[in-house]
């Protein structure tokens, strides 16, 4: 009889690479978020995965944000992304 997975030892394992995952950014709402996306995606050697991005506007509607899928290979990689995209003027956060 074969063992079922652990969900908690599989919650410790964190996230698995390579991997699909997303990044979500938020800036000024007539920002081009999804170029600023693409082109750091492609900076750091990562494939956007083709379909719709997700997008959403404040209620007040002065920011939106924008979530995009990605293939990633490595935390490295994940962690320079996301590093490169904070550090970006245009936007304010990223998830």
């Amino acid at each position: 009889m074969s063992e079922l997975p652990d969900p908690l030892a599989e919650a410790a394992a964190g996230f698995q690479f390579p991997g699909l995952f997303d990044v979500t950014v938020m800036g000024e709402a007539d920002t081009d978020l999804l170029a600023l996306i693409d082109a750091e995606l492609r900076r750091h050697a990562l494939e956007r995965v083709q379909r719709d991005p997700a997008e959403k506007r404040s209620s007040g509607g002065k920011f939106r944000s924008v979530s995009a899928s990605f293939l990633c290979g490595s935390r490295e990689k994940l962690e320079a992304l996301h590093e490169s995209l904070r550090g970006h003027p245009a936007i304010k956060w990223t998830l």
